[in-house]
């Protein structure tokens, strides 16, 4: 498919270096949040390219969950995908993805599809709806070469059989990696893995903690750029970009201002553009809790000691995160009211993917539930390329008004 579209002849705007000093060395924390925005609104991949010049594989994760410990002890690179965002033209994806769909799955395709993702060797589609399924169907004729998998989450967390169920997918995903560049799976080097991660997102809790306690000192895109290099950065690499951001954050002056705590809620799989999530603070909305990037805060800090591999997956299992396409034990209802509680916020953003189903269905539960407590909320639908905000930001204006004047 790939090839009888036609690559387009793309040429990088940022290179990084291979030991991605840039980020360590940035002379200010305002100076590295741009270098963020320029990576991550960069459509070539340049840390991607940077990893992959000496030979080093790199695995392309769509979202929500894919088990990045695992693709890291193997050597490789896991990378998220958040489709094209900005700075994609959708051309040729609409030819094989119906018009109904999300942006997220076609600006992915389109990447594809103009040879933007050649410097991967493989990539994981987890099965969170049909347009992840479909995605994965299309991958091998769109970037041949390429290694691609569909990893099968369970739903059923009360079955005695479902870690094992989960600990056989992960071993089907180890034998594709394999071939796609990993090293062979060593359960030692998950362990060191899984400490890892473990440290990193201990770190993005952290910085989610301050958010929350002192939002004037962060803004929410600030939040979400130095988040998302999370999965573009060698873990290790991110690590030290988060211990630095911390210290530098504990020495910045607070910035308050007359503004309504919310949280926001739906965007766990398609990203809103930098541009709207700047407007939700503008116009006077400080955002204490959020679903953005919800891979960086998916468990708790995960036991390395015994099976690496089954710990990975009892994590998964376990998980207390409640999103549209997680079934939990809990209600939807029941979880909307306890995140309202602990952040404390005033009111709820919905900011939904359009034509994502997962986050619409959820939205009717969540609304029930903060209808019977009174608490205020907003439902507002987004795409990748939306460039016009003034009737949003009317709504925003208006619901941020009804509260603080109430």
């Amino acid at each position: 498919m790939g090839e009888e579209l036609g690559a387009t002849d793309i040429v990088p705007s940022l290179e990084v270096s291979d030991t991605f000093e840039e980020f360590s060395r940035a002379p200010s924390l305002e100076a590295l949040i741009q270098l963020a925005r320029d990576v991550v609104s960069d459509p070539t991949w340049p840390t991607v390219r940077a990893w992959t010049r000496s030979g080093r594989s790199a695995v392309g994760c769509f979202p929500v969950y894919t088990p990045q410990e695992l693709m890291h002890s193997m050597g490789l690179l896991p990378v998220s995908l958040h489709g094209g965002g900005e700075s994609i033209e959708i051309s040729h994806a609409d030819a094989a993805l119906g018009s109904f769909l999300c942006s997220i799955s076609k600006s992915t395709l389109e990447l594809a599809l103009t040879s933007r993702l050649a410097p991967f060797r493989a990539f994981v589609f987890p099965y969170i709806c049909d347009v992840s399924r479909n995605l994965e169907g299309i991958f091998p004729r769109a970037v041949p070469g390429a290694t691609t998998h569909m990893l099968h989450l369970p739903q059923n967390f009360h079955s005695a059989a479902t870690v094992p169920f989960l600990v056989a997918e992960y071993r089907r995903l180890i034998s594709k990696l394999e071939k796609a560049g990993g090293e062979p799976y060593r359960p030692e080097r998950l362990a060191a893995s899984i400490e890892l991660f473990n440290r990193q997102r201990a770190e993005i809790a952290r910085l989610t903690e301050m958010k929350r306690l002192d939002p004037g000192k962060l803004t929410l895109t600030e939040s979400y750029l130095i988040r998302r290099l999370g999965g573009l950065l060698p873990r290790e690499v991110h690590l030290q970009v988060l211990e630095r951001v911390r210290g530098q954050l504990e020495e910045r002056p607070s910035r308050p201002k007359d503004a309504i705590r919310v949280i926001l809620v739906g965007p766990f799989c398609e990203q809103p553009t930098l541009d709207l999530l700047d407007l939700l603070e503008q116009v006077g909305c400080y955002v204490v809790d959020d679903e953005l990037l919800q891979m960086y805060r998916w468990y708790d800090p995960i036991d390395p000691n015994g099976d690496p591999l089954e710990n990975l997956a009892t994590a998964y299992v376990r998980s207390t995160m409640d999103i549209g396409v997680r079934a939990t034990p809990t209600t939807k209802g029941e979880a909307i009211l306890r995140r309202v509680e602990a952040a404390p916020a005033q009111g709820v953003l919905f900011l939904t993917a359009k034509f994502c189903e997962p986050a619409l269905e959820d939205v009717v539960l969540y609304r029930n539930a903060l209808d019977r407590k009174k608490i205020p909320y907003l439902h507002l639908e987004f795409e990748e390329r939306s460039a016009a905000y003034e009737q949003s930001r009317l709504q925003l204006e208006t619901f941020v008004e009804s509260i603080l004047f109430d």
